[in-house]
């Protein structure tokens, strides 16, 4: 099994160095692919002074096409130039305290789990050594995270992947803006790809989630509605598009009191054509770990 790391950088270089750093110490043979979504910046020089790139066992591919393509196209782009079999995304803001420990875990996971095509990662608050939240892989926020368990939702700021498997299933989306619920839109067509979304709580992550305002918090929260009522329209029956239009709808505006950006946002979902209906085997999947598809 080859194993990759993919990670793109937007505005945030020092903590992508960081976070490289944290890398430097890896055993295995790693393609490390860097998507650098700065428009006018050129990141290769800081990157081939990293301690991790001067090492035998890792090839750098930087990727710098003089644009932003965002979270989820980068992503894309960074699937479409891997060579390795499976590949970790992580985000450039993250602290990773064992990376040879994780790339066991990933290994042998999917290894010894031969219908597993995702998976999501043990994600902490950065200095406080406990979940956010809002990065927890599951919508029980109490569920026991010192266990590993299958899921049905990954959390973008680390996870692993079945590379053939996700260009087999559409690979990250390609108009979901900037930002927003592209992981989730993949585990979702991977479960219905008749494949296993699995929790790892070994394979730890520290988000440090740096407030540096890249995206506004009216333009995050228009990108939240309009993705996740897109992958709602596209894949599931009618009454979860419905209630997930008008809660979320809702939600929109009690955030932005802004009814003008709402309008807009419902009028871009109305407009999405792309249609991939879920079979039953998704539904009995999500119900067996427990999910929720509402909203």
């Amino acid at each position: 099994m080859s194993i990759a790391i993919g990670i793109l950088s937007y505005l945030r270089t020092d903590l992508l160095l960081e976070t490289l750093d944290d890398l430097s110490c890896v055993e295995d043979e790693v393609e490390l692919i860097i998507l650098n979504n700065n428009v006018e910046i050129d990141i290769k020089a800081e990157l081939l002074n990293s301690p991790i790139v001067q090492k035998k066992n890792v090839s750098l591919k930087y990727l710098w096409d003089r644009k932003n393509y965002g979270v989820a196209s980068g992503r894309r782009k960074i699937i479409e130039e891997c060579t390795s079999s499976h590949i970790i995304m992580l985000d450039d803001d993250v602290h990773v305290p064992d990376i040879n420990k994780m790339i066991k875990e990933v290994t042998f996971s999917f290894s010894s789990i031969s219908e597993l095509g995702a998976l999501a990662f043990n994600i902490l608050e950065h200095g406080k050594g406990i979940p956010n939240r809002f990065e927890i892989p599951h919508k029980n926020k109490n569920i026991d995270l010192s266990k590993s368990f299958n899921t049905y939702l990954v959390i973008g700021a680390g996870h692993a992947l079945d590379t053939e498997l996700v260009r087999k299933v559409g690979n990250y989306a390609d108009d979901f803006g900037l930002y927003g619920f592209e992981e989730v839109d993949l585990a979702f067509r991977i479960i219905n790809a008749g494949k296993v979304v699995r929790y790892n709580c070994d394979c730890v992550v520290e988000h440090k989630k740096s407030p540096d305002g890249r995206f506004s918090n009216d333009y995050v929260n228009k990108l939240a509605f309009i993705n996740r009522c897109k992958m709602a329209k596209r894949y599931f029956k009618f009454h979860y598009y419905l209630t997930c239009l008008f809660v979320r709808g809702l939600f929109l505006l009690i955030k932005t009191k802004n009814p003008k950006l709402v309008f807009e946002s419902i009028v871009d979902v109305f407009k999405d054509s792309k249609k991939q209906k879920f079979g039953q085997h998704f539904y009995k999947y999500v119900k067996e770990v427990k999910g929720f598809l509402y909203w």
